[in-house]
């Protein structure tokens, strides 16, 4: 299979074409203008030379010597007198030999032993008229040799047009060409591309737009290492009592009294493995096509009021107190995925809340629900990352008592989106964190 002609080439091949077509054109422009100036270039000086015979005496005009000349420049004479017309006079109509009869001059075309020629006749200064005959094609050599020059000329233009267009042509893919290369070296894992913006605007904006590309995979990839190096520190932990025990139970060293403690111990961090597991499938599933979402007319007072009661064991332990304001307002989501946002949203309050605080749940019209807390807050360059997977919790491992595995925001931002809503986070009034969700209303 060929390879499709380039940018370069097609540039270079069109721009070939428009010289070549504009070189046609002018050639069939001027060929009606040649063919003009076939005859300007006969008439004009066969005009100059019957004014100057008009100044020969009459008997000068008959002279053999004169005969030569007009032989020898391929011009016929001819004179008019009152009573007759001779030579190239005799080709004249009534009506022109009339008017230079009467002093008047003639300028026009006629037909000499069967061949065109151009007439010119002036009256002469001592008496009668002189009259000129030049045949049309005593200047076809001279046209000739304009036509080989234009020809000439065309086709220089044509071929320097071509060489323009293929340097242009170049100059313009270029920078495409570059930025085709630096799209490659970023699919192939290089970061850190260097782009030079040194083509049109267009080209250009692509440029950016690689730029910009080529940054926000720097970002979403350390991102990734980030939450990488997250996953395998939460995993380790729990593996790592696990094996312990494990080995333990194995070689012996465990005492009897001891294994019912090894196992209760096992069970939990088995049982801790498989929420983080759960919740990382969770949050991978929701970014497939064919995660379910059953979209129904939603009652947001009755579902915060519920989602508020069944917490409200929870709380006490906690010393947290959980209060719920509604307003009447119905939106369009999933009842279910959207118990489960509050759920996970509250889950998150009452372990960031102290004890003796607070965790409001309200509903306002037309579609918003609103969880805020009283414990410690958020930091202004927490909000645009507060539902990245991972990365509060990654900033803040050691010095808050979270005991979550960093990704409950995450799906709780991909569970709105599935339902065509909006999450965002923000500093509650009085502080504390303020998260905010908006729903389409039914």
């Amino acid at each position: 299979m060929t390879r499709p002609l380039g940018l370069a080439a097609r540039l270079a091949l069109a721009m070939a074409a428009v010289a070549a077509v504009s070189a046609v054109l002018a050639g069939v422009l001027l060929a009606p203008l040649l063919s003009g100036a076939r005859e300007d270039a006969v008439r004009a000086p066969l005009a100059r030379q019957v004014d100057l015979l008009a100044r020969v005496p009459r008997l000068a005009l008959s002279s053999q010597r004169l005969d030569r000349v007009t032989d020898v420049s391929g011009l016929t004479l001819g004179v008019v007198t009152p009573s007759r017309a001779t030579g190239a006079a005799s080709v004249l109509s009534a009506d022109q030999l009339a008017t230079l009869r009467s002093g008047g001059s003639v300028s026009g075309e006629a037909e000499l032993d069967g061949a065109p020629v151009l007439v010119e006749g002036r009256p002469s200064r001592s008496g009668g008229a002189v009259v000129l005959a030049a045949d049309l094609s005593t200047a076809d050599p001279a046209l000739a040799a304009v036509r080989r020059r234009v020809v000439l000329a065309l086709a220089l233009g044509s071929l320097v047009a071509t060489g323009l267009a293929v340097w242009l042509a170049r100059r313009v893919a270029w920078p495409l060409t570059t930025a085709a290369d630096a799209a490659r070296r970023l699919a192939a894992g290089e970061r850190g591309v260097a782009l030079v913006a040194t083509g049109p605007p267009e080209v250009d904006d692509v440029v950016a737009a690689l730029g910009q590309l080529d940054e926000a995979l720097r970002t979403s990839e350390a991102r990734q290492r980030r939450f990488l190096l997250s996953v395998s520190h939460e995993l380790r932990t729990p593996l790592t009592a696990v094996r312990g025990w494990a080995e333990g139970l194995a070689d012996g060293t465990v005492a009897p009294e001891e294994s019912r403690e090894a196992g209760r111990t096992v069970l939990a961090e088995a049982l801790r493995l498989e929420a983080y597991v759960a919740d990382l499938l969770a949050l991978a599933r929701l970014e497939a096509d064919d995660f379910r979402v059953d979209v129904t007319t939603v009652d947001l007072a009755a579902l915060v009021a519920e989602t508020a009661d069944a917490w409200s064991t929870r709380a006490r332990a906690a010393d947290v107190t959980v209060t719920a304001t509604s307003q009447p307002c119905t939106v369009r989501a999933d009842a279910a995925r959207l118990r489960q946002v509050l759920d996970a949203l509250l889950d998150n309050a009452l372990r960031v809340t102290p004890p003796g605080g607070s965790v409001d749940l309200s509903c306002r019209a037309p579609g918003r629900l609103e969880v805020r807390d009283s414990g410690p807050g958020l930091a202004p360059d927490d909000l645009a990352v507060a539902f990245e997977p991972g990365v509060l919790h990654e900033r803040y491992r050691g010095r808050r008592a979270t005991g979550g595995h960093g990704l409950g925001l995450a799906i709780v931002a991909g569970l709105v989106r599935r339902m065509e809503g909006d999450v965002v986070a923000d500093v509650a009034p009085g502080g504390g964190a303020l998260f905010r969700i908006t729903l389409p209303p039914a």
